[in-house]
């Protein structure tokens, strides 16, 4: 190829330009690795941890109370106050896997569900708090992570890598007390709080083990998973929760996981078959009913304590009287709730369940909970598109009973992700189309009918994959939607189509939502490492490692003890001149 003579008048420059010419200097500099532009440098203050070359809890903390300082130093700025307002309650919502895709297809199944119009218009319960923000999901090791690091991050405040539960990046197989960290419920228990949580998954899978775990690997649900030389040095996850604080505290603990905690419900029914890892679920080895052993333990208390595993016992519990409530639903997961089995309970039941017995107004300091709809995640790996929105709604139902159930002027809620999905919502529909149907119906000369909701990889490209049925002399090497029936699209199994094959669909990199309402909601705003949250709770909370970052907190306990002691003086005011009427009127009367 001949060069290209470029002449610049400017200096009259003459050079040669040829197809073999290297990159651009922008990009040879960024893949050289030599010097960056100003927007890639790291802020001065994290040179010194960048040069330590070590992400462990130290850094993560550094980062996380620097995000908090760098809120407050805005509001102060702008003379915003509300940023100081306490909250007695924190109720954290996570939506497994639920990215912004999921977020706006499940906004539209939900109205589409319920038949409320087209279903575009149509909100979530939480569209309408008033802060949002955006949070980097990325593991230490790993760009697109997994809910292990991600649920550890939200926490303890402190990020981890693919996996880890409760520890940071100097975890050890061989030493459990390497790297513990302290979670967002140890730190609501030292304050007097009541703490709890609720999930449609296995109560020791990843999101709700990292409140309570501390454990090299997430898998390491059963004694039965825990490898030979970490046996004797890592305690399972089912053991944790009921050996160890904070989980052996819990006052509330609803979920599935019957079988690593070793009460198997040898009688269960499965009617619609899922396919999937997560499936299949490890037995203990070690013939404990760790169950049972919580139950003996709390038996002890001077409170009631229950044990349930259906619906109708749970609908029975006395949950203003009850101090501590365990519920084990299935052994394994709950089932997608678009499939639910007889003697289920939804999340929104669950999580009434669970407020009412954490809420015990002024006889205590108020309490955290964990509130996770994990199978909108499971749905998506399988790609069941269908499933995993449906579970959107199930967690929107669970949101909205939580603030019908409590104070916004007392209880901060939040609502996010811990990672998203490689789910897409893609093409041009016309308004009201079946978000699970197809996405170009109105163009007939469209040479492949494609659905809205499509994955980039999993196991839907062997279900759409054309094989044997490829149409001769064609270059679509995909099935024609139109093979599939009605009610094959219908089934709760249905699996919309992936582009990549893959056993199992993988997580998605990009930042997720968080909303948030209540005192301290206003800490929420802009893009900031997932760990961020876990000093929002902290300091709207007055709990951990922000409780004393500034005097807010005493502040607010000193205005609380004033209050209490005008309205305890104020009692007392009254019953005096109560009794001193009643007198005269005995007196009166003699």
């Amino acid at each position: 190829m001949h060069p290209v003579v470029l002449l610049i008048a400017c200096g009259l420059f003459i050079g040669t330009w040829a197809a073999t010419v290297q990159p651009p200097p922008l990009i040879q500099t960024l893949s050289a690795g030599g010097d960056i532009g100003p927007e890639f440098k790291l802020d001065p203050a994290l040179e010194q941890d960048k040069d330590s070359g070590l992400e462990d809890a130290q850094f993560w903390r550094r980062v996380g109370l620097r995000q908090l300082k760098k809120i407050i130093d805005q509001a102060q700025k702008t003379k915003e106050n509300s940023y100081k307002r306490k909250a007695k309650n924190i109720i954290i919502f996570i939506g497994d896997g639920m990215g912004l895709s999921t977020i706006s297809a499940g906004r539209i199944y939900k109205g589409q569900y319920l038949k409320h119009g087209h279903g575009e218009e149509e909100t979530l319960s939480f569209d309408d708090f008033p802060y949002t923000g955006l949070a980097k999901t990325y593991n230490v090791d790993k760009q697109v992570p997994d809910s292990a690091g991600t649920a550890t991050a939200i926490f303890t405040g402190v990020k981890s890598d693919y996996g880890a539960i409760g520890m940071d990046t100097t975890r050890s197989k061989v030493n459990a007390t390497k790297g513990r960290l302290d979670s967002i419920m140890d730190w609501a228990q030292s304050e007097g709080k009541r703490t709890g949580i609720v999930t449609t998954t296995r109560i020791t899978h990843a999101t709700p083990a990292a409140t309570f775990a501390r454990i090299y690997h997430r898998d390491w649900e059963c004694d039965t998973e825990v490898p030979k030389e970490s046996v004797g040095i890592h305690a399972d996850i089912a053991r944790q929760l009921v050996e160890n604080a904070p989980g052996n505290k819990f006052n509330v603990i609803l979920g599935g996981g019957l079988s690593p905690m070793g009460a198997l419900n040898t009688s269960e029914v499965r009617t619609v078959k899922f396919e999937g890892g997560t499936e299949t679920i490890c037995a203990r080895g070690d013939e404990r009913n760790l169950a049972q052993e919580w139950l003996l333990q709390h038996a002890n208390d001077s409170v009631p304590a229950a044990l349930v595993t259906n619906r109708e016992q749970l609908a029975k519990v006395n949950v203003k009287e009850t101090d501590y409530l365990m519920g084990l639903f299935r052994n394994n997961h709950i089932t997608y709730s678009i499939a639910r089995e007889e003697g289920e309970p939804s999340l929104q039941e669950m999580t009434e369940a669970a407020i009412a017995v954490l809420e015990r107004g002024d006889k205590s300091a108020g309490y955290v909970l964990l509130v996770e709809g994990g199978r909108i995640d499971q749905g998506h790996h399988q790609n069941y598109a269908r499933a995993a929105l449906h579970e959107v709604y199930e967690l929107d139902l669970a949101v909205q009973a939580a603030i019908n159930m409590t104070d916004s002027d007392e209880t901060l809620i939040l609502v996010t992700a811990d990672h998203s999905h490689s789910v897409t919502f893609n093409g041009y529909p016309q308004r009201g189309a079946d978000i699970l149907g197809a996405a170009n119906l109105h163009k007939p000369r469209d040479p492949m009918v494609y659905e809205t909701i499509t994955y980039a990889n999993g196991p839907g490209y062997f279900d759409h994959l054309a094989n044997e049925t490829k149409p001769v002399n064609s270059s679509n090497v995909w099935m024609a939607l139109k093979q599939f029936t009605k009610t094959e699209m219908e089934s709760p199994t249905y699996r919309h189509m992936a582009t990549l094959a893959l056993k199992d669909e993988t997580h998605g990199g990009e930042d997720v939502i968080v909303f948030a309402s209540g005192p301290g909601s206003s800490l929420v705003r802009g893009a900031f490492e997932q760990n961020y949250l876990a000093y929002v709770m902290s300091y709207a909370g007055c709990m951990g490692p922000a409780k004393n970052y500034d005097d807010s907190c005493k502040q607010h306990s000193e205005k609380h003890e004033d209050h209490i002691h005008n309205v305890t003086s104020n009692a007392v005011a009254l019953t005096l001149e109560l009794l001193s009427l009643a007198t005269c009127l005995v007196a009166s009367l003699l």
